[in-house]
């Protein structure tokens, strides 16, 4: 199996409009990731999230199905996708 790269990305809050317009939250992905995809005309991720972990998977290579039978067989990814933080 190979290891995957786990890398730390800011998270940048950008506000617009004027007196409670709408707040966006941006993630920037790894150039290489992006890049490997984009080659292979993939330009969407699937986001899979809950209350402590985000998890993205190309769209063009899997389907939502797929994504939802990975985490059906994989019961651990479940259990930190509902995670309570104490």
């Amino acid at each position: 199996m190979a290891v995957p790269k786990i890398t730390i990305r800011k998270v940048h809050e950008n506000k617009h409009g004027h007196g409670g317009g709408y707040t966006q939250y941006l993630i920037t992905l790894p150039k290489d990731f992006m890049k490997g995809l984009k080659t292979e005309g993939v330009d969407s991720l699937y986001i899979v999230y809950g209350d402590s972990v985000l998890m993205a998977f190309p769209a063009g290579k899997v389907t939502e199905r797929e994504v939802i039978a990975f985490l059906e067989v994989h019961p651990e990814i479940e259990r930190l996708i509902t995670k309570k933080e104490a």
